[in-house]
């Protein structure tokens, strides 16, 4: 009798093991652009910047947006706009949508877009093109929050009013980065209105 109680036991507790392991795992955020698409080269930007930046970069190349496509492709870049500005938004919410850009595109300008490398030193150019400058990164130095207060008000009121004389204000406070974090994808939807003839 013994036997049997420890048999049964044994048996319940590896069923209850075995149903633990062959339970799925919380499935990961993997992006479809990254099927494409990578960051693994000197100063690349992010997968969605690249997906922005060369789809304004595909113009005048075999690989230009059709306008079919560009009336696909503004409703899903409105929605990251959207998604980026609002605070509650999950990164999956946003892998979602760029999943849709990524699947409105052709593998041919999905490569096009691969092979140009973009990186943020040609980004920065662009937002400069705009009147926003953004500070460079130096590799390998990790900014420290708060480490610009050092300049007096006096200090910092003419290096904003030379700035702008010079026609590029500088970038400071967060109106800056959120103009910066959505100009591009606002430049994507302007060019792709274009073409679809909207």
């Amino acid at each position: 009798m013994k036997i049997t109680r420890s048999l049964i036991i044994l048996a319940v507790t590896a069923s209850l093991l075995m149903a633990c392991s062959s339970t799925p795992a919380e499935p990961t955020s993997v992006s479809l652009a990254g099927e494409y698409l990578n960051s693994d080269y000197t100063d690349a930007t992010s997968l969605r910047n690249q997906l922005a930046f060369g789809t304004i970069k595909l113009e005048g190349t075999a690989n230009a947006i059709t306008p079919e496509q560009a009336k696909t492709l503004i409703p899903l870049w409105q929605a990251v706009i959207a998604l980026s500005g609002d605070t509650t938004a999950a990164e999956e919410e946003l892998t979602a949508v760029q999943d849709q850009i990524v699947a409105g595109l052709s593998a041919e300008q999905l490569q096009a877009i691969a092979v140009m490398k973009l990186t943020n030193t040609a980004l920065n150019a662009f937002y400069a093109e705009f009147g926003i400058v953004l500070p460079t990164p130096i590799p390998g130095v990790t900014k420290v929050p708060g480490s610009g207060n050092t300049l007096s008000q006096i200090d910092r009121e003419s290096t904003k009013t030379a700035a702008i004389a010079l026609g590029t204000p500088e970038g400071t406070g967060s109106n800056t980065g959120q103009a910066a974090k959505t100009l591009l994808f606002e430049k994507t939807i302007e060019y792709l209105t274009g073409v679809a003839g909207q």
